[in-house]
């Protein structure tokens, strides 16, 4: 799965699926988890070296939505630690 959000409090998250591909928009942050207790993720990345996301906020708090597992599936919960931008 391909988490990501945007500076703005924006999220999404999509399936990472092989032969596909995933586009990020400019100024989304993201990050990538492997969700197969088995597979490996093998992923290949290109954009440009001014993406414009600041990962500042993504370190101190961690990004709106988690992955976790629940029951032996991944389940999309919030993180507690989130906050809006205009609480940071």
């Amino acid at each position: 799965m391909m988490v990501m959000e945007t500076q703005q409090g924006e999220w999404s998250v999509e399936a990472l699926k092989p032969q596909k591909v995933l586009y990020v928009p400019p100024g989304w942050a993201h990050r990538s988890v492997n969700t197969s207790p088995v597979e490996t993720l093998v992923t290949f990345f290109v954009y440009p070296g001014n993406a414009g996301h600041d990962y500042g906020s993504i370190e101190k708090q961690g990004f709106r939505k988690l992955v976790v597992e629940r029951n032996g599936a991944p389940q999309l919960i919030d993180n507690p630690r989130w906050l809006p931008p205009e609480a940071r």
